[in-house]
């Protein structure tokens, strides 16, 4: 038998420990598959829907009185592939908190523009009068058209109530109401076909599930624990290979 002390290469080629280093990357390949598995949970998406596609989409009512006097036209809507019109105004409860409106879509800048005068000059009898809509997240302020300070190119919450009462600080509803084509939905006065009501798409929102994911670490490390514990019962069948033969080395020299 050679005194000398074997590599790890030496003993990680033996037989047995072949054999082992198969058996681990099988438990590894089980594990990596279990994690590759929870990854698949980790990151979910929902189909887009509109609200003309799917009924199941949230709808909210209120009763509210539409302010006259603050209406505004959001440009860069998109709808059924044309790009057009939003006319907004702000509306309040009877706690006086204020919800912006989405009254509905128009392709013609000239159109809105006077379904807002014909909203700003009309004389109709205010109440509060049940409103149905889908509730939406506000966008990103950005600047006004100077020549037309009523054209607007987001719905900025933020933006919008600094225009509704830039002195006085207001509540809001942190989400505006597109209104529904439904059949208890008011009006306004606004009868023009020229107005279509709003396509409210649902955007495809990736959601993450921390579990999942956490499993998904776990299953990884059990899976690089199978190698390296492989690794480490070699090395130390190394150490303990060499601890002899420097033993049987040194017995010679003695005797």
């Amino acid at each position: 038998m050679s005194n000398k002390a074997p590599t790890f290469f030496r003993v990680a080629t033996r037989p047995k420990w072949i054999g082992a280093l198969f058996l681990a990357l099988a438990v590894a390949a089980i594990f990596a598959a279990l994690g590759q598995w929870q990854l698949d949970r980790t990151f979910t998406k929902d189909d887009p829907k509109t609200n003309t596609e799917n009924s199941s989409l949230a709808l909210v009512e209120k009763k509210l009185m539409l302010d006259t006097q603050h209406v505004y036209i959001v440009d860069g809507r998109l709808q059924n592939g044309i790009t057009g019109h939003w006319l907004l105004a702000n509306a309040k409860d009877e706690n006086l908190v204020s919800t912006t409106l989405a009254l509905g879509w128009a392709e013609k800048l000239e159109t809105v523009e006077s379904l807002r005068n014909q909203l700003m000059q009309s004389v109709q009898a205010q109440a509060f009068l049940p409103v149905v809509g889908y509730p939406l997240p506000p966008e990103g302020p950005q600047p006004a058209d100077s020549a037309k300070p009523y054209l607007l190119h987001s719905v900025s919450l933020a933006q919008l109530i600094n225009l509704y009462s830039p002195e006085v600080a207001i509540k809001s509803s942190p989400e505006y109401l597109a209104l529904c084509a439904c059949e208890e939905q008011t009006s306004f006065g606004l009868t023009s076909s020229d107005l279509k009501p709003i396509q409210v798409t649902y955007r495809d929102v990736e959601k993450i599930n921390w579990l999942s994911a956490f499993y998904f670490l776990e299953w990884m490390l059990f899976a690089g624990f199978a190698v390296f514990l492989w690794w480490r019962l070699v090395k130390d069948e190394m150490i303990r290979l060499a601890a002899e033969a420097a033993e049987s080395a040194t017995d010679k020299k003695v005797n």
